[in-house]
């Protein structure tokens, strides 16, 4: 017999410091490449077509009933 599951959720796990500064870390790193990628006219424009590509695929199944 199927059971109902609780609606409640967990909470996030508490970050060590150690958790927390390596977050940081790779944090800085993708501000850091998002920085390079929208400095590079060629790979923003790669990266928008790619958005476009996948919102219209999202779109499409989005629609589905």
């Amino acid at each position: 017999m199927a059971t109902k599951k609780s609606s409640t959720v967990s909470p996030a796990p508490r970050m060590t410091a150690s958790d927390k500064k390596w977050q940081a870390q790779s944090d800085l790193r993708t501000i850091q490449e998002a920085a390079q990628i929208q400095a590079d006219k060629g790979r923003m424009t790669a990266a928008q077509k790619e958005a476009q590509n996948q919102m219209a695929a999202l779109s499409s199944v989005a629609k589905k009933k």
